[in-house]
């Protein structure tokens, strides 16, 4: 019984405790003050984790060729890069150096795994050729790069550049193109109308400038009209590589000594916009 009267004391006691009023407020602002430091601990630990993922995001695609076709399927990764470079072959072939375009767009993903397994197909029948020329004794290198020629609300391009050193260079390359409006990756021949004869229109057209700068030019030399026809440019190929460009001309691309001398490099041919207006499909 005793016991219980003390304890009733003691609770009597403590509600009649008369707290400062400079107190009260130490203790208030050393509670909002340990709050804010919680805070502040939890942001340090949330950045330093963002930092962290973004550097693992960063490596990881030229780290694993894998990793990086994965990465090119989610969702909002063409947010942070339209581009990844997968570098090969700089470690195991010294003589070759490769640089892998991987395209990412969320809004045409089946288009553009199908263009990145086309490139690296592409890529991979090159150096797999290169090796074996190599193997056989040949003392060259071969590096390959790529640049985005195109990439506007209806058309991406991409050049894949090509250059094989031997006693002299070669110089090539090889153009993709989406349809965006469609997904499909195109050709020459798709962006003209049936039946419009384009290959003899476009060749006519490109031999005219031809002879045109040859006559301007004594520099300039092209394989036509020359003394062994053999070896004159008659025609363009059905897939010839094509771009559109900034004015939206259809700009027709030669190889290194497909019409002209190795000195004249990697030639191009705007081609007038009275030329294609009438063949070209509406969209293009």
């Amino acid at each position: 019984m005793e016991h219980n009267k003390i304890i009733e004391k003691l609770k009597e006691e403590y509600k009649n405790i008369n707290v400062k009023e400079e107190g009260v407020f130490i203790m208030k602002r050393n509670i909002e003050k340990a709050k804010k430091e919680n805070r502040n601990n939890k942001i340090k630990y949330i950045s330093i984790a963002c930092v962290s993922a973004l550097a693992v995001f960063i490596a990881l695609p030229n780290l694993s060729p894998d990793i990086a076709m994965a990465m090119s399927k989610i969702p909002v990764i063409d947010k942070i890069v339209n581009i990844i470079t997968i570098n090969k072959y700089d470690e195991q072939d010294k003589n070759i150096t490769a640089k892998t375009p991987v395209a990412t767009d969320k809004n045409n993903s089946e288009a553009l795994d199908n263009l990145n397994n086309k490139t690296d197909e592409y890529i991979k029948n090159l150096t797999e050729e290169f090796k074996k020329d190599f193997e056989q004794g040949d003392n060259k290198s071969l590096d390959i790069d790529y640049n985005v020629i195109t990439d506007n609300k209806d058309l991406f391009s991409l050049r894949i550049n090509s250059l094989e050193v031997n006693a002299s260079g070669y110089m090539f390359s090889k153009i993709y193109h989406i349809d965006k409006n469609t997904g499909n990756i195109i050709e020459l021949k798709d962006i003209f109308k049936e039946d419009s004869n384009y290959i003899e229109v476009l060749s006519q057209n490109i031999k005219e400038q031809m002879k045109e700068q040859m006559a301007n030019d004594e520099n300039k030399i092209y394989f036509v009209d020359a003394d062994i026809p053999e070896g004159n440019f008659e025609q363009i190929k059905e897939d010839q590589n094509f771009y559109f460009n900034e004015n939206n001309e259809l700009v027709i691309c030669f190889d290194e000594y497909e019409v002209a001398p190795g000195y004249m490099g990697q030639v191009e041919f705007v081609i007038p916009s009275d030329v294609t207006q009438s063949i070209l499909k509406q969209d293009f």
